[in-house]
């Protein structure tokens, strides 16, 4: 099958994953058969969903034993291995993938420079979900952001960071993927659009960032296609 239909193949099973996310299995189910269909023409996917997952596990068995780099918190969401919930290990990886299809084509600086930036809105959405649902505690630290520690943050930071500088590759810049910016805005926009009435302002904020570097994203996106030519 040739390149651009497979993409757009994958493009619309990740979209109806997304629409369905309400279903967990569904919506994993539906990203991982994007993931793979993508990656036979970009096995630079491969490498960036696993190494998340490794880099992630590696750092949540550290963080739940020590505090580093997150802050301190307790899990209540088994399947573990190591202590480490299953689901957080694989979430690592999607989000992973979801963050780096709009960056795909972009040159290495951007990147390194965009992609922590996306997995930290993401987490926004995500951890205040997870905490109210008690599948995670946070313990007191100080500076909090709606209940959760701002080291979560700098830490998600650091570990997407670590991430990109061991897996994100320079490639090179063929096709304008704007209908992935679409993917990560719609992931991140459908927590508030199913929020509960104690998590629509967090969320909204969460929503908003991902909107501003979605824009921003489109615009660079655009200069550098132009930059081309």
């Amino acid at each position: 099958m040739e390149r651009d239909k497979l993409i757009t193949i994958s493009f619309i099973i990740l979209l109806v994953g997304i629409i369905l996310d309400g279903i967990l299995f569904i919506f994993f189910s539906l990203s991982l058969v994007s993931l793979i269909l993508i990656s036979l023409h970009r096995r630079d996917i491969f490498r960036i969903f696993f190494g998340a997952m490794l880099i992630g596990f590696s750092f949540e068995e550290l963080g739940i034993h020590t505090g580093i780099p997150f802050g301190h918190y307790a899990y209540n969401f088994p399947p573990y291995i190591l202590g480490v919930p299953i689901f957080v290990i694989l979430a690592w990886g999607i989000i992973s993938y979801i963050s780096y299809l709009p960056l795909m084509d972009f040159p290495l600086k951007y990147k390194v420079i965009f992609f922590p930036l996306m997995m930290v809105i993401i987490d926004m959405s995500v951890d205040p979900i997870m905490v109210t649902a008690h599948y995670w505690t946070w313990y007191s630290s100080g500076l909090e952001w709606y209940g959760i520690p701002v080291t979560n943050f700098l830490g998600w930071y650091i570990v997407s960071l670590v991430i990109s500088l061991s897996f994100l590759k320079s490639s090179q810049y063929t096709t304008k993927e704007y209908r992935f910016i679409i993917t990560y805005f719609l992931f991140s926009l459908k927590f508030l659009v199913f929020a509960k009435p104690q998590l629509f302002v967090p969320l909204l904020e969460a929503t908003t960032l991902a909107g501003v570097i979605s824009l921003v994203l489109y615009v660079v996106e655009k200069r550098i296609g132009e930059n081309l030519h």
